[in-house]
């Protein structure tokens, strides 16, 4: 059985694609977007990892069945982000202050 052989063309491409996004991801770093920042560093690093799993882990030229392994695992691992973004915000703004600091200095005032 003979598998699918992609060009060197297409891989560097894809490398050369990713270290242009690796870059747009650290110039974003730097802009204030205010809360948008997560949102498109997520949004980044999804396209990233969709090119990555796409030509890179050769699903792109696989069976449907593959395909739908691949969006089912997805599936759940967005569920399972949602659930924790949901637990996190329900505990309101003042939740990050209660929490203990973890600073190095602040263990050592600690004990």
């Amino acid at each position: 059985m003979s598998g699918h052989v992609s060009s060197l063309n297409l891989y560097l491409t894809i490398f050369f694609a990713l270290m242009i996004l690796t870059g747009v991801t650290v110039a974003a770093a730097f802009v204030d977007l205010g809360q948008l920042n997560f949102s498109v560093a997520m949004l980044i690093a999804g396209f990233k990892a969709s090119l990555v799993v796409g030509y890179f882990m050769h699903v792109e030229d696989q069976s449907h069945l593959t395909k739908l392994t691949v969006a089912t695992g997805l599936f759940f691992l967005a569920i399972l982000l949602g659930m924790s973004l949901i637990g996190y915000t329900s505990k309101g703004p003042s939740f990050q202050n209660q929490m203990p600091a973890t600073t190095p200095d602040a263990v050592i005032e600690r004990h």
